[in-house]
């Protein structure tokens, strides 16, 4: 790669923590988008924060991982209002909507060529920034700082000191935040500020890029990824969004993520909006608001169709563009950014010939830098050291392509060359029903939720463990005790034959594990405070493992999924629905990686509106299910036969 090794930094076929992160430059540039999503005429900038140890100066070239993140620079907590769910679901005619018709046409959104370019007015050999606190940036980053790699963190269009406007997962954003990597390259240039036109390069870069990030930071990964730009080597996306559509909306329905009822994209826009905070003039303001409400029109909350604006933000089209190869991080546990979102990309990956590794671990919507278990850090090191600084230091041969934590051990990491895994086989959860065909009123009234209470908590155990009730909201149907223990892992599908007395209904579908048992739980607490240091005078960071829970539990919530009656052939037309007749519904709950014990049961509830994700409609619906047609498909393996 053109870089010597700076006195002892590559040892034992690693890169060692000889730098003093202390001493490290720190400096502030505005690199020159190839996009203009505020309007005013000119390409926007964004501003880019930079870390690279001090060697850089004296001749060093170094590679870069970088961050691309919307939140770093403040966010609008003022603006973050949520939607209102609490409205019935609008009804359809049939619609006749092909796929074609909503099919983004990514080669209409060429780049405009026709702004003209700053002209600089001199040249800077350095940018040096005062330190700010970057609260939303790991102190993992400082792990690499140590060992020789410069950081680079950007927020991105929109955010504070950038220009231009947030327009989350869109070509414009992916384009603007993959620029970066072209100055880091030499294809683009930057800017000591926004005023002087005075140029400076990245001739301290070496041009092998990674980026990392959790969330929305990892979306970006991918979302840059997919553009195909030269010089990044590899993306380690944690929690990331691989298909926007499938975060906000779920089989023709309004979804968000758990915990965030009445979010939506046009509310994340605001949120990160943080130009805001520059000061910004009236017209400019006006400007944005005009955006906010283009978003919201086309993000139709209305109708929950997959449309051309999803379709734009749905990097799986675009995996054929990506060059760098993929190392996925995701929690099991993680209902923000479901893990139907990485197993998506992991499977449209297979079909590419791109290196890829996958981990997941027990957590929620976490960084697990600081896990007790799982060796991650010594497993990035060499992944980082391989793609950015060219080792060969067999890592794509030691480190296994899918890694799994269990829930009922987590000092214990399954390890397997794909996912699913090869041993799973289709397990038929066995009905046992009391006629050939049951029913249910979909009803908040007849649950314990109170739309003024939102007790949620209350809901769950009730729809889970309540006793059956003369008009009951739901139908559970619990399967045989398990003789061995199982490993689910895949995607679990239910089908049946349902008749509905409205013209439109939510449906659902949830997999429980029952048994007493004092299960893992995603708190975590701490092993060893500051027990760990990230390298040569870096800040330290504390040692943590999960928790299990104190008091034993009655079961545990495996998956879930949902489904717009109206959208039971495809998610982007809807049907018409006839008063009581009986039509075929298939929904494919979130897919998962869970180890259940012995003696406990499996079962299956399904029932209608969700109140923790899905709109609260005041409509009272009586649905009938043919038991005979119910499938519940579960891909099983038996522990032994893990390796």
């Amino acid at each position: 790669m053109g870089n010597q090794n700076w006195q002892g930094l590559i040892c034992d076929g690693k890169t060692q923590p000889i730098f003093d992160y202390r001493d490290c430059i720190f400096e502030k540039v505005f690199i020159e988008t190839d996009v203009d999503t505020d309007k005013d005429g000119k390409y926007d900038l964004v501003m880019v924060y930079i870390r690279r140890p001090k060697e850089t100066l004296w001749g060093m070239k170094v590679p870069a991982i970088y961050v691309a993140d919307p939140y770093m620079m403040g966010c609008n907590e003022d603006w973050c209002v949520p939607h209102n769910v609490d409205k019935n679901l609008k009804i359809y005619e049939k619609e006749k909507i092909s796929f074609d018709e909503v099919q983004f046409c990514f080669d209409s959104a060429k780049k405009n060529q026709k702004l003209k370019r700053r002209i600089p007015a001199g040249l800077a050999e350095m940018s040096v920034a005062e330190e700010v606190p970057l609260e939303c940036i790991s102190d993992w980053y400082s792990y690499f700082n140590s060992r020789g790699y410069a950081s680079v963190y950007c927020g991105g269009l929109g955010t504070k000191e950038s220009e231009g406007f947030v327009n989350c997962g869109s070509v414009e954003e992916a384009s603007a935040f993959a620029s970066v990597i072209d100055w880091l390259n030499g294809r683009c240039r930057a800017f000591t500020n926004k005023e002087d036109n005075i140029e400076i390069k990245a001739d301290w870069c070496t041009g092998n890029v990674a980026m990392s990030g959790k969330s929305y930071l990892g979306t970006m990964c991918i979302a840059v990824a997919a553009t195909g730009v030269e010089g990044l080597k590899t993306i380690i996306p944690e929690a990331a969004i691989s298909n926007w559509y499938d975060y906000y909306r779920y089989n023709g329905l309004v979804l968000p993520p758990l915990g965030w009822q009445g979010d939506d994209l046009d509310i994340l826009a605001k949120y990160c909006y943080s130009r805001r905070l520059d000061g910004e003039d009236d017209e400019v303001a006006k400007s944005f608001e005009r955006h906010a409400e283009a978003l919201l029109e086309m993000e139709d909350r209305e109708n929950g169709n997959y449309n051309r604006f999803w379709d734009e933000r749905n990097y799986l089209n675009k995996i054929s563009e990506i060059k760098a190869s993929v190392f996925i991080v995701h929690g099991i546990n993680d209902w923000n950014v479901k893990t139907n979102q990485c197993f998506q990309l992991w499977r449209a990956l297979d079909e590419s010939k791109i290196p890829k590794k996958m981990m997941l671990h027990q957590g929620e919507h976490i960084y697990i830098h600081d896990l007790d278990t799982g060796r991650f850090n010594e497993i990035m090191h060499l992944w980082l050291d391989h793609w950015l600084y060219e080792i060969d230091n067999n890592v794509i041969e030691t480190v296994p392509n899918v890694l799994v934590q269990s829930n009922l051990d987590q000092s214990i990491w399954y390890e397997s060359d794909s996912w699913p895994i090869k041993t799973s086989t289709i397990y038929p959860l066995k009905i046992d029903c009391k006629g050939e065909v049951e029913g249910f009123t979909d009803d908040l009234g007849l649950t314990p939720f109170k739309r003024d209470r939102n007790n949620l908590k209350d809901w769950m155990d009730d729809i889970v463990l309540g006793k059956e009730k003369e008009e009951d909201y739901c139908i559970r149907y619990l399967d045989v005790p398990f003789e061995g223990s199982r490993r689910l892992n895949g995607t679990v599908t239910v089908t049946f034959e349902a008749a509905i007395d409205q013209p439109t209904a939510i449906l659902s579908a949830m997999l429980v594990d029952y048994g007493m048992e004092k299960r893992l739980s995603t708190e975590q607490e701490i092993v060893k405070k500051e027990g760990i240091t990230w390298g040569f005078n870096t800040p330290k960071s504390d040692l943590k493992r999960f928790t299990y829970e104190e008091i034993a539990s009655q079961y545990k919530v495996i998956s879930r999924g949902w489904l717009n009656a109206q959208n039971r052939s495809n998610i982007w037309s809807k049907e018409e629905i006839m008063e009581n007749r009986f039509y075929e519904y298939k929904i494919e709950m979130i897919p998962t990686d869970y180890s259940i014990k012995k003696g406990h049961q499996l079962g299956l509830i399904l029932y209608g509106i969700d109140p923790e994700v899905t709109l609260r409609p005041f409509v009272k619906t009586r649905i009938k299910i043919k038991t005979t047609t119910i499938s519940a498909r579960i891909p099983l393996a038996k522990l032994k036969d893990i390796k």
